[in-house]
C-alpha cells in the first residue's frame, strides 16, 4: 500500500500485489465522498504510477472498476426492508460488508457456511436466519461506522491520509483483526488513544451527527 501518491478526491493509495516476477496487480483506491469514478483518469494514473516505478507494461490481462460502500450510520431495518419485506438476502443487499473497508467477501464465505448448515430452506426460515445474522453483525460493527464518520466528517479530504497513516503504524495483529471485523476492546482503545489525527471537536461532532 503506497499512500505517498497525490491525495486526489479524498484519501488515496495505490495497492500493489505481485502474483509472479512478471505479473502485478495494481489498484488505485480513493476514499471519496461520492461513488463517481473517472475511469479514464484513473487508468492514466495507474499507467503513470507503473512508469514511475520503472515497470514496463507488456499487456493488461484484466481490468475491474467499482465503488464500495463505507457506512457511517444508517437504519438497518429500513435498509433490509428496501430490498423486499420478508425476502431472504445476502451480500450487500443484506448489509453484510465491513463498514470501513466495504469488503464483503469474508461475510459471503461465512454466510455460505451458515446456509449450508441450515436445516430449513423455506423462504421464511432463510429470511429469519439471514436477517438475524445480518442484524447481529450490524450491531457489533458500530465501532467501524463511528470511525468511518470520523474519517469523512472530521477530516478534510486532503487530510484524510493522516488518519490512515497513523492507523497503519499500529500492531500488525490489530490491523488484521480490524480487517476481519474482529477488533478486541483493547484494539479499539489503541485505535482511539493518543494524539488524534483530526480536531477533537470535529471528531466528536462527527460521532454525534451519525
Amino acid at each position: 500500500m503506497d499512500g505517498t501518491v497525490p491525495q486526489i478526491d479524498g484519501y488515496r493509495f495505490v495497492y500493489c500485489l505481485p502474483f509472479s516476477p512478471t505479473r502485478m496487480f495494481v489498484e488505485d483506491t480513493y476514499y471519496s465522498d461520492t461513488p463517481a469514478l473517472d475511469i479514464l483518469a484513473t487508468g492514466d494514473r495507474i499507467e503513470a504510477y507503473a512508469d514511475a516505478a520503472g515497470w514496463k507494461v507488456d499487456r493488461v490481462l484484466r481490468e475491474e472498476v467499482g465503488s464500495l460502500p463505507v457506512a457511517m450510520g444508517g437504519d438497518h431495518a429500513a435498509y433490509w426492508a428496501a430490498g423486499g419485506r420478508g425476502i431472504a438476502k445476502a451480500g450487500m443487499k443484506a448489509g453484510l460488508f465491513h463498514p470501513m473497508t466495504g469488503y464483503s467477501f469474508p461475510d459471503a464465505i461465512r454466510t455460505a457456511a451458515l446456509i449450508a448448515d441450515a436445516r430449513d430452506y423455506s423462504g421464511e426460515a432463510l429470511h429469519q436466519m439471514l436477517y438475524g445474522y445480518s442484524r447481529g453483525l450490524w450491531r457489533k460493527r458500530g465501532f467501524y461506522r463511528m470511525l468511518a464518520a470520523m474519517l469523512f466528517k472530521a477530516a478534510e479530504p486532503e487530510e484524510r491520509y493522516r488518519v490512515l497513516e497513523r492507523f497503519y503504524r499500529l500492531d500488525a495483529g490489530l490491523i488484521q483483526r480490524f480487517y476481519a471485523g474482529q477488533s478486541t476492546f483493547g484494539d479499539r482503545v489503541r485505535v482511539l488513544s493518543g494524539k488524534p489525527p483530526v480536531p477533537v471537536g470535529r471528531a466528536l461532532s462527527a460521532i454525534w451527527s451519525r
